[in-house]
């Protein structure tokens, strides 16, 4: 059984509350536990949790925990988390622990196992997302009633207090929930702002460069964002939590010398909190809240609140930048294989299309020989005057034009086969593109057909092999005139994309395109057409090999070919990029 399969059976273990997969988790946490306890104590360190608790109890305390975790991941049953609250209430009522930090205990502790399952299981994306479902579930089961116990330990804790409890469970559950990073920031903003009364909220997402790269708002409705106008990007009161990445509470936002004032249509607003959204001391952004509600300012219990929720935010960041960087780089290892698969296939093809060239040449090149002798004999009066014979010569011009089709198919087998070195200089695309066009301009008037050129602002100059690109845009442009039906045209066209400043993957490119008006490719159809010797073409008319000669020529020119088709009688888009060697103004 493969491990695909392996994963869809586990998960589907999972869902019964069962599974080998429950066991492997379980033994590896065990098998782990000191190195997790250690992360763990740094994790609290880095949020300050620790603050005045002994090592040996706070060590105790995830023995506890980390314990009736696996505990509960492998048996599938919870009620020994509620025994865990009730030992852990004791400390509550003496003030030492607060609930707020058992909390955010449990919170590190799930963090600290998703990054330890995601070190195991990052090679394998599917097992890596069946595995942190299984835990993140047991999390959640293990963390509502052990925080709900707490609650109701504490006998001065208010009605407020217990709804901010559960809130905050929530907030820890939208975080595993599958859900993209914008949705899950909304959902935080909107939270925050129910947790601390307040009317608006936003979350910002630093771009690195002194700005906001997200700006996520809560309270304010579509119109009204519309009527605002653009997002801010981190200028006055937001600037300065950009900048100083520290909590900052403010009564009245408008008497403040920082502030920059308001948009026009922006909703009035006078109290303001702002706390940092940090993980591990790295800043992701911040959490802004406005118009506290029953009250003229947020206190501090609002500033520890939204404290937690921006810890939450943090994770919820650096966790699906973790994701994406791992899809990325899956997609790129896919991508490598498939290139490597095909590189493969091709070489082989190539191997075999030059035995079968080289086999079939030398009788062509005789049967062309004898009948071009047969034909100079045709001509003889002697046997022009004998009716037998008066279709001789037309058979024999038949049998040449056959012949010369096969060797047509020979040389561009010998084509294929051969994939020379690029000579590399600096090519003109827009002349090429004229002198290639200038050679089937005229088979394109007599069908009725034209060729629009739209040249380029100014000359793009490219580093490849003139021959090699000719041969490309031959062979696209035959294409596209085997497409048309009856009338129709085709249109070419130059341009250039600048580099991305600092990405050495984007680098600056020429785009040529080639669109015509013709038959389409059926969308079944798309993911074939550079395999050697597909073809779409009536039986005669095509090879199979012209695409896949074009593919090698883009790849040696360490460039891309895209063809796009929305169906039969749809038309096709071919784009061709290659690397800029020089731009040249006029």
């Amino acid at each position: 059984m493969n491990r695909k399969k392996r994963v869809k059976r586990e998960a589907a273990g999972v869902a019964r509350g069962g599974g080998t997969l429950r066991h492997e988790l379980a033994g590896y946490l065990r098998d782990k536990s000191q190195v997790l306890q250690d992360r763990w104590v740094r994790q609290m360190k880095v949020h300050d949790l620790l603050r005045d608790t002994p090592l040996p109890e706070l060590e105790a305390g995830f023995t506890a925990l980390h314990n009736i975790f696996v505990d509960c991941l492998e048996t599938g049953e919870y009620e020994a988390a509620r025994s865990v609250a009730r030992s852990m209430a004791p400390p509550v009522g003496r003030g030492r622990i607060t609930t707020d930090r058992i909390i955010d205990s449990l919170l590190a502790l799930r963090d600290v196992y998703w990054r330890s399952l995601f070190e195991k299981y990052q090679a394998d994306v599917e097992l890596l997302a069946a595995a942190l479902d299984l835990c993140f579930s047991v999390a959640d089961r293990l963390l509502a009633p052990v925080v709900l116990s707490l609650g109701v330990e504490q006998a001065t804790a208010s009605q407020q207090e217990i709804r901010q409890l559960r809130m905050l469970v929530k907030t820890g559950m939208v975080l595993n929930a599958k859900l993209s990073l914008p949705a899950v920031l909304q959902r935080i903003a909107n939270m925050a702002c129910k947790l601390v009364g307040a009317q608006y909220g936003a979350l910002g997402v630093v771009d690195g460069k002194g700005g906001l790269s997200q700006f996520i708002t809560a309270g304010i409705d579509e119109k009204t964002k519309k009527a605002i106008g653009p997002l801010p990007v981190g200028k006055g009161i937001l600037g300065v939590l950009v900048h100083e990445a520290k909590p900052l509470r403010l009564k009245d936002l408008g008497t403040d010398l920082r502030a920059h004032g308001f948009p026009a249509n922006h909703p009035p607003m006078r109290s303001f909190m702002g706390v940092p959204v940090v993980s591990r001391g790295k800043v992701f952004g911040n959490l802004y809240l406005t118009e506290k509600q029953g009250a003229e300012e947020f206190s501090e219990a609002d500033e520890a609140v939204a404290m937690t929720l921006a810890v939450q935010a943090a994770i919820a960041i650096e966790n699906a930048g973790l994701y994406e960087e791992l899809h990325r780089s899956y997609q790129e290892l896919k991508r490598s294989q498939d290139l490597l698969l095909r590189q493969e296939k091709l070489a082989s093809l190539g191997r075999l299309a030059a035995g079968l060239a080289h086999e079939l040449n030398n009788p062509l090149n005789t049967a062309a020989g004898f009948v071009e002798a047969l034909q100079g004999r045709s001509r003889a009066e002697s046997l022009q005057a004998n009716k037998e014979f008066e279709d001789f010569p037309r058979f024999l011009r038949m049998v040449q034009t056959e012949v010369d089709r096969a060797a047509a198919i020979v040389r561009r087998l010998l084509d294929f086969a051969r994939q020379r070195e690029p000579s590399l200089e600096l090519v003109d695309l827009g002349t090429l593109i004229s002198k290639s066009v200038a050679f089937v301009d005229r088979q394109a008037v007599v069908a009725n057909q034209r060729i629009i050129v739209e040249p380029p602002r100014m000359p793009v100059w490219v580093r490849a092999d003139a021959l090699m690109l000719q041969q490309l845009l031959l062979n696209l442009l035959t294409n596209a005139l085997d497409a048309l039906e009856d009338s129709g045209e085709i249109r070419l066209a130059v341009g250039s994309i600048s580099a991305r400043q600092g990405s050495p993957r984007q680098a600056a490119m020429a785009i040529l395109s080639i669109a015509d008006n013709g038959c389409g490719i059926a969308l079944e159809n798309l993911t074939k057409i550079f395999d050697p010797f597909f073809t779409t073409k009536d039986v005669g008319k095509g090879t199979g090999l012209g695409l896949p000669v074009c593919l090698s020529i883009v790849e040696q020119h360490e460039g891309t070919i895209e063809v796009k088709s929305e169906g039969v009688g749809k038309g096709t888009t071919v784009i061709v990029k290659l690397p800029i060697g020089e731009q040249v103004g006029d």
